[in-house]
């Protein structure tokens, strides 16, 4: 029963974290000029590293497994984080 518990906390913070990531790269690359000024490696940096989060994120929803507690705990966090930095950028650039 533990462990489903577990599964299910693990599912609903990668879905989360899917979601959140896209949505977190459409308001940064869609809203801010300052992306605008880096260099393309960076820019590529960024992206890259944001696709890969979403990307495994929804494999490790679609696979329902049950990782480490350690792993469950750091998607919660990543979860959070990025429902925060959508939440930050939606109230800064719905303007």
């Amino acid at each position: 029963m533990a462990m489903e518990i577990l599964t299910i906390i693990n599912a609903v913070a990668n879905l989360v974290v899917t979601f959140t990531v896209i949505l977190f790269m459409i308001f940064v690359f869609g809203h801010s000029e300052k992306i605008d000024t880096l260099h393309s490696l960076e820019k590529f940096f960024i992206k890259a590293g944001l696709a890969t989060v979403a990307c495994g994120s929804l494999l490790n929803f679609l696979t329902l497994t049950t990782p480490p507690p350690s792993e469950i705990i750091m998607n919660c966090g990543l979860a959070i984080l990025f429902t925060w930095g959508v939440w930050f950028h939606y109230k800064h650039y719905k303007k």
